[in-house]
């Protein structure tokens, strides 16, 4: 390979250490972070459960429950979540030591703009295959994704403008500055690409929890993990999540609840879906998606 090419396709992170970085900090990050999300998102639903329950214990875990697939539930729990994770993030860089923005590859990329538009439309077009596989394997009313595009449905203005805001861009700062910032960037350090992006993505897929979006959320992060190692940072997967998440919120609160495809429509999306991702990917490889 040329030193050139080499340079332009290095990934771009924090200097080398003449000592191997440890690498146990961000797994117990993961953990502390895996655990505080849930132990915040379960007594956000259960406080306001308890009355509901008229402080039956039977009766608790139904009203929880419902009020956890409410618009107010859901994206209660999504801010807090949120939160909770970026607190983690940021605490964890800080005991690490040195430049917390170089730390979590927030500099600024070699992305020209229409490489994190690629981005962007890479993993719209990866989301669309994924939904379109799920519904193909009879998954399509499963799971927090089909539970989430229930409750947005017909919402008002600010509701759908509150969604975007905590379903959209706070999960997308959240989530690549913990999972893309801080646990790959420091994967990187001692393994090679691969091993590092699959890890991470693997790690982003278990803290959904849920096997329908845990599945498409490790996909998602292969996809990620490979963007931040060409465009050289993380910002573009922030424009991208945020992007993806967005118009999933659009989509749901237009869409029908009992919307059915059929399978010649699902398959045709299948397809689109592909086209995009694999296009979008070929857009980033190319010197086009870089700078100069």
């Amino acid at each position: 390979m040329l030193e050139s090419e080499a340079a332009a396709t290095a990934p771009v992170g924090p200097p080398a250490r003449s000592s191997p970085a440890a690498l146990w900090p961000v797994f117990v990050a993961y953990l502390v972070a895996f655990f505080l999300v849930l132990f915040a998102g379960t007594v956000y639903v259960l406080v306001p459960a308890i009355p509901r329950s008229g402080w039956d214990p039977a009766r608790l875990a139904d009203q929880a429950s419902r009020f956890a697939f409410t618009p107010a539930g859901l994206l209660g729990v999504a801010l807090v979540s949120a939160v909770m994770l970026a607190l983690v993030t940021l605490v964890t860089a800080r005991l690490l030591g040195g430049d917390v923005v170089a730390r979590l590859n927030l500099r600024p990329t070699r992305a020209r703009p229409l490489g994190i538009a690629a981005a962007a439309a890479g993993l719209a077009g990866l989301s669309l295959a994924c939904g379109s596989a799920a519904q193909l394997a009879g998954l399509g009313k499963a799971g927090v994704t089909a539970s989430i595009a229930v409750a947005l449905h017909s919402s008002n203005p600010l509701r759908l403008a509150l969604a975007v805001l905590i379903l959209g861009v706070a999960p997308a700062f959240a989530e690549e500055g913990f999972f893309r910032g801080l646990m790959l960037t420091r994967l990187r350090v001692r393994w090679s690409r691969w091993p590092a992006i699959v890890v991470t993505a693997l790690a982003f897929g278990l803290f959904h929890v849920d096997p329908v979006q845990g599945s498409e959320a490790f996909v998602a992060g292969l996809f990620f993990g490979w963007v931040v190692d060409r465009l050289g940072g993380i910002r573009p997967t922030i424009v991208a999540h945020a992007f993806n998440n967005g118009m999933f919120v659009l989509v749901a609160s237009l869409q029908g609840p009992d919307a059915e495809p059929t399978r010649a429509a699902t398959l045709s999306t299948l397809a689109a879906g592909l086209a995009i991702c694999g296009g979008a990917t070929a857009l980033i490889r190319s010197r086009h998606a870089l700078r100069a």
